[in-house]
């Protein structure tokens, strides 16, 4: 791994939404089965407050950010401290391609949504295999 550098994996909050639902739980599969020697997450909360160790893991490391829609409020308050998110995957655009992959509901996703979780879930775990190995991450592979 480059200079001991973890993969920060911030999650939109998307409370009240099966997408945001869908982020979070995107980052707990790469975090805790996929890619857990690698990545991490921090609360969006915390960073959006101001928490000044929260900031620094954030400025150290890699940074993916998970958004579930257009306000892509991970990334934004990731840029609001002066950097740039090494990858981007905006979540709504995953469900567009897989239509047959759609979150049940809020609190319980479901067989469709988990499937959606595991398809976004494969691409990040190798967005963080990328990174640590240090690859660099084209504009063409970012799914801005």
């Amino acid at each position: 791994m480059n200079n001991n550098k973890k993969v920060i994996i911030i999650p939109c909050s998307g409370i009240g939404k099966p997408i945001g639902t869908v982020s979070r739980e995107t980052a707990y599969e790469v975090i805790e089965n996929l890619a857990k020697d690698k990545a991490e997450t921090v609360c969006l909360a915390a960073l959006t407050s101001g928490d000044e160790d929260t900031i620094k893991k954030v400025k150290d490391n890699y940074v993916i950010t998970l958004d579930g829609c257009a306000r892509r409020c991970a990334q934004k308050n990731v840029e609001q401290y002066g950097k740039t998110p090494d990858k981007s995957h905006m979540i709504l655009k995953y469900a567009a391609i897989n239509p047959d992959k759609k979150p049940k509901g809020l609190i319980d996703i479901g067989d469709s949504g988990r499937a959606l979780v595991d398809t976004i879930a494969g691409t990040v775990a190798k967005d963080v295999e990328d990174l640590t190995k240090n690859k660099k991450v084209t504009e063409k592979e970012n799914n801005n």
